[in-house]
């Protein structure tokens, strides 16, 4: 770990004011059930104590945050999803909803920050981000460091891609991954920093949403494509299984009418898809009974902690990483047997959690782990002067 002494932003003796931060996500403020979305709002919000921080996001949900200014993702949805040009589009890229963002925000973002340097690029928005800070680097010698939110997904396919742009420091959310990394490219500068999450804001008191639905409720947060990593359709079966019980889930996609037909087929009245933009989440955290996500080969899982941080239990496939995040505030399972799935939501819902899940996320509040950060921007500021 990095130390965490106070440094307030006037007392960079190199630079004689604050360092200049400059973060790129084009989704944030327009996609709120993504992971690096909100890691890079949260991370963003709270650097600001420290740094001059700015966020090339898709809207301008916070005074710091400016439009990248391409295409944002809820739009790139839309245009794959017309009937003029799904049937090409689909076959030029696996995400081609991804690839319209990157594409179109490359251009804008690094003009601008060719106009208005940064003293550090943050790219949060996987290779589209690491390609247009790479150039900028090229051009200016702004340091990049980039926070690796895929892992080990699909044998390392996009942390080797990712390595090959080089940022000048690499973060993972785990030794195993750190591990990874410097097999694929032994000469990286990496540090292991876990995910945060806002513990004055999860928190189990607070304001509550009616959700319409059957209690006991069931919650599920992410993005609804079906060839994802994320498994919707498992949680879908196995709260189908649980008498009374009903699944809301919360999140988008290009597949969000896939999912809520099987869930009107499985579930009937007792499911739900809605959408809710960050601010709201603490409040449907604490208006269900139990949260879950089966997803495969999950880099880290911010969602599990939000929601152990408002006081409702989790059930998520045992793995080395949910073994990690959920502790003892949870149930680890096979989710891939319906039936042992099934039944771990049904006693997870019958069991008295207490505080238990609570102060299981209090080891990931972000005002530990933004101090980790600030250190290690500060380092690669320093060690980018000094070439």
């Amino acid at each position: 770990m990095v130390g965490q002494t106070t440094l307030p932003k006037q007392t960079n003796p190199k630079l004689n004011r604050p360092p200049r931060i400059v973060f790129v996500h084009p989704s944030v403020g327009v996609i709120w059930s993504g992971g690096s979305e909100i890691f890079t709002l949260e991370l963003a919000r709270h650097l600001t104590k420290y740094f001059e921080v700015e966020l090339l996001s898709g809207a301008a949900c916070e005074s710091f945050c400016r439009p990248a200014g391409g295409i944002t993702r809820d739009r790139a949805y839309e245009l794959v999803k017309h009937p003029l040009i799904a049937p090409w589009i689909t076959k030029l890229a696996t995400y081609p909803e991804f690839a319209i963002e990157h594409l179109t925000n490359f251009v804008p973002c690094a003009s601008y920050l060719l106009r208005q340097p940064a003293d550090l690029i943050f790219p949060c928005n996987d290779y589209g981000g690491l390609a247009m800070a790479a150039l900028v680097r090229k051009i200016r010698g702004t340091p990049i460091l980039f926070t690796e939110h895929a892992g080990a997904m699909n044998g390392g396919k996009a942390l080797a891609r990712n390595l090959k742009f080089k940022p000048d420091r690499l973060v993972v959310f785990s030794e195993d991954i750190a591990d990874v990394a410097h097999q694929l490219q032994p000469q990286q500068e990496v540090n292991v920093i876990p995910n945060g999450v806002d513990t004055d804001r999860f928190t189990p008191a607070g304001e509550t949403i009616d959700l319409g639905l059957p209690s006991p409720v069931v919650l599920c947060v992410a993005s609804l494509k079906r060839d994802s990593h994320k498994r919707v359709e498992l949680a879908i079966q196995a709260v189908a299984q649980v008498p009374g019980a009903s699944l809301l889930l919360c999140g988008d996609g290009i597949d969000r009418d896939y999912y809520q037909e099987l869930g009107d087929r499985l579930l009937g009245h007792r499911v739900a898809i809605r959408s809710f933009t960050y601010p709201e989440m603490p409040a449907v955290y604490r208006s269900v009974d139990l949260f879950t996500l089966p997803s495969d080969n999950e880099p880290f899982g911010l969602a599990y902690i939000e929601a152990m941080a408002c006081g409702i239990p989790v059930v998520a496939p045992d793995d080395a990483m949910r073994r990690y995040i959920v502790g003892d505030g949870g149930i680890l399972i096979d989710v891939t047997d319906a039936d042992l799935y099934s039944k771990a939501i049904a006693n997870a819902l019958t069991q008295a959690w207490g505080d238990i899940p609570r102060q299981n996320a209090l080891r990931f509040s972000w005002s530990t782990i933004a101090l980790e950060y600030r250190d290690l921007i500060l380092t690669t500021i320093d060690g980018a002067t000094q070439k």
